[in-house]
């Protein structure tokens, strides 16, 4: 809990720098570090769900962060399969290697727990995330939504958890 107020800053830091010319400015430009306080303080209470989150520090200060969904939320989903929810990295520790460090231990937690399989959605245009994913194997089933308001594609990147 006493990282919320941190979480809630990376959160719109980074949404606000990786999605760029990727969603429409007035929906970044709305983001706000209270709503999404708010939001990681009912996750952190267990209200939101089954789950881990992980924060990366450095000194004190967060630097990014990863949450779970144990099992995933997508109702076409066998058992088995669990979901990265989020994965996050403060711009300003962008290439820092926290973001691979938060992968390797939320891989490895859900290994530990036994998931078969692990997804994630990603806009299609995200170039820059979807290069990281696929340095840690995950690659597109075919399934994709739209979000709205801003009408954006996503597309979910999957894969296998060996033991």
């Amino acid at each position: 809990m006493e990282d919320a107020p941190a979480i809630a800053g990376v959160h719109v830091r980074s949404w606000q720098a990786a999605y760029r010319g990727l969603l429409p400015d007035g929906l970044l430009a709305r983001l706000s570090v209270s709503e999404r306080e708010a939001m990681w303080r009912e996750a952190a209470g267990g209200r939101a769900g089954p789950g881990a989150l992980f924060v990366a520090e450095r000194e004190g200060r967060v630097l990014g962060f990863c949450a779970l969904s144990e099992p995933t939320r997508d109702e076409d989903e066998p058992e088995g399969v669990a979901e990265l929810g989020a994965i996050y990295i403060d711009p300003q520790a962008w290439r820092s290697g926290a973001g691979t460090e938060l992968m390797k231990v939320a891989l490895a937690h859900l290994r530990s727990a036994g998931w078969r399989e692990v997804t994630l959605w990603v806009l299609q245009t995200n170039q820059p995330a979807l290069d990281f994913y696929a340095r840690f194997g995950f690659v597109s089933d075919g399934a994709r939504r739209i979000y709205e308001p801003s009408g954006s594609t996503g597309i979910r990147l999957r894969r296998a958890l060996e033991s």
